[in-house]
């Protein structure tokens, strides 16, 4: 039985800037001591010709003991392919002991978290689910490792976009944060809760950063359409599910592959993901997909369009056959309903008009999916019904949400995509 799932101190400036220098003076001096000279070597020409990925482990929580298996992975992974000399991972990690950053690349001849050196440590705990930390990191990456293209990992427990279940978080009942959690207290229980990232949050940490070529989630809830619209400007691919993510996640040994593809990277991480699925963890079952970000904004236009005349039926359809990665009441009422776009979709318009969507959304998604995903709330498969899935979950704002306990509607509204395609 599955019993795991990836669901559920801000520096100043002047702190900011010596650990940019700290960072650099020590990185240079352990890269230099540690890897090998194989300027020798022609990196296949299928690779990105530089690439640096920021791995972002939030890990102060549960997610804690799939850290080392991952970053094992991440080691086989640089190992085995032609990767050029540029092509590195640098490894932000925030467990149970101090946070600390590892750099990877091809040469790095540790096998094991344990055998890793970090080229930084920090010498009391940071609040990593801080978008000052994420920025902070970010921006320390491309002055210490410099490429032509970046990508981002963002790694940990997610809700998606909803206003997060922890109190220290809610200056206001609108407020969204969904990414991240980071108890605080260096413990790996879950149960204590903590800080979440909120995707504003995200984009903005961001945005001084310059366009990624992707972002992706390992992280449950995050591929949706709040999610994707509001980090449009952030990346040229974002990737992840619209369900839960099984705790082992993405398999980094065979992804790294894709991840350092100069060209279908997104495609490629997502049908590596999904592979992944086939053999040894197909009783999980997983949906993974993609969103072309320069696809949206013509989007949004149809889609506007499209909710503007239907919203009497969107708002009155009966979804109770329409596919669902969260039922709202039926496991648990602080997370409404993670109902998949196209299942809305095809629910609400005739066959012409839905053949019409199908034809927009093909510009804009790339899914791999199962016949089913494993869910933690419900303890058991759930069958996936292929014309209903184009991996992205889309909120309504339904009347069932409008209770004291719930401000799931007020913080729709607030989001960009809401913005761009309800009011």
């Amino acid at each position: 039985m599955i019993t795991s799932n990836r669901f559920t101190i801000r520096l100043g400036k002047y702190q900011k800037m010596v650990v940019a220098i700290l960072w650099g003076i020590v990185t240079i001096c352990s890269f230099s001591a540690c890897t090998k000279d194989h300027e020798e070597d022609q990196p296949d020409s299928t690779y990105a010709a530089s690439r640096t990925i920021l791995f972002y482990m939030v890990a102060e929580n549960s997610m804690q003991y799939q850290v080392s298996g991952d970053v094992r992975e991440i080691l086989a992974g640089m190992k085995s392919y032609n990767l050029s000399n540029n092509d590195r991972i640098v490894v932000y990690l925030d467990d149970t002991a101090l946070p600390r950053i590892y750099v990877i690349d091809k040469n790095t001849e540790a096998t094991s978290l344990s055998e890793l050196n970090p080229v930084y440590t920090y010498e009391e705990d940071v609040n990593s689910s801080s978008p000052s930390q994420l920025a902070t990191m970010l921006n320390n990456m491309k002055i210490n490792y410099p490429a032509e293209s970046y990508g981002l990992i963002l790694w940990s427990h997610a809700t998606g976009w909803i206003p997060s279940s922890f109190s220290g978080d809610r200056n206001s009942e609108s407020q969204r944060r969904a990414f991240g959690l980071d108890n605080g207290q260096n413990s790996p229980s879950k149960s204590l809760n903590g800080n979440q990232m909120e995707v504003a949050d995200i984009a903005n940490a961001i945005e001084s950063f310059g366009k990624l070529d992707f972002i992706f989630f390992d992280a449950c809830f995050m591929q949706s359409m709040e999610v994707a619209y509001e980090l449009r400007n952030s990346a040229k691919y974002v990737i992840g599910s619209p369900a839960e993510i099984p705790g082992p996640g993405a398999n980094y040994a065979t992804m790294v592959n894709a991840m350092f593809k100069a060209d279908n990277y997104a495609e490629e991480m997502v049908s590596d993901y999904y592979r992944n699925y086939s053999s040894v963890n197909n009783s999980y079952g997983i949906v993974i997909s993609s969103v072309n970000t320069s696809a949206l904004p013509s989007f949004a236009t149809y889609m506007k369009t499209l909710i503007a005349n239907n919203k009497e039926a969107l708002l009155n359809a009966n979804y109770e056959t329409t596919l669902n990665y969260f039922k709202y009441g039926t496991w648990r009422t602080e997370f409404p309903d993670y109902y998949d776009m196209q299942g809305i979709i095809k629910t609400v318009l005739n066959e012409e008009a839905y053949t019409q969507w199908l034809s927009e959304a093909a510009k804009v998604f790339y899914c791999k999916h199962y016949t089913s995903w494993y869910s933690a709330f419900n303890q058991m498969q759930n069958p996936i019904d292929d014309t209903q899935c184009c991996g992205a979950s889309m909120f309504l704002p339904l009347d069932k949400y409008n209770s004291l306990s719930s401000s799931f509607n007020t913080s729709y509204l607030q989001t960009d995509w809401a913005k761009a395609v309800w009011n």
